[in-house]
């Protein structure tokens, strides 16, 4: 039983590795992509909302080896206004009476 826990534990302990090095070869791979402003956008990305970080990640990938230059953070954000289908900006208007 013990060995059984242990082995679990050992499994676990790979998986959440593997993991690890995974996530850090994204963001090498998006420090090469993106400029430094694109890259922190990017991050807080990531940390709002995780499914629109990984489409973002792949779209900007192709992006970067079709034209063969980093991306800046107005193409970021086309990018990501087209992976949630918003392709105009909001717009805050104020009326005063």
């Amino acid at each position: 039983m013990a060995d059984e826990l242990e082995l679990a534990r050992k499994k676990k302990l790979e998986e959440m590795q593997r993991g690890q090095q995974q996530e850090e070869q994204v963001k090498a791979t998006l420090r090469t992509v993106l400029d430094d402003e694109a890259y922190d956008r990017m991050m807080n990305v990531k940390v709002a909302s995780p499914e629109l970080y990984l489409s973002a990640v792949q779209g900007c990938v192709s992006i970067y080896q079709r034209l063969g230059r980093r991306l800046g953070n107005k193409e970021l954000l086309l990018i990501l206004r087209r992976m949630r289908g918003q392709e105009k900006e909001t717009k805050i208007t104020f009326d005063r009476k």
